[in-house]
């Protein structure tokens, strides 16, 4: 059962970085389209940030939910 909530909190995890690859997407659209103004710049760091928090919340859940004590 432990597994399967793991496994669970894991794909949440990386449902929550979603929104911020979408906002890497779009900035590195914008780059490209206009330009490497630093907003662009800074979104897209945001979200570099920002997806890689996401990723590794859901992994720490995973893992601290699914080690042995």
């Amino acid at each position: 059962m432990k597994r399967k909530i793991g496994a669970v909190l894991y794909w949440i995890g990386i449902a929550m970085s979603l929104p911020f690859i979408v906002l890497i997407g779009a900035s590195m659209m914008k780059i490209i389209s206009q330009g490497a103004e630093s907003q662009y710049v800074n979104s897209t760091f945001l979200g570099i940030f920002g997806a890689a928090f996401s990723y590794a919340v859901g992994v720490m859940l995973r893992h601290n939910l699914t080690q042995d004590p």
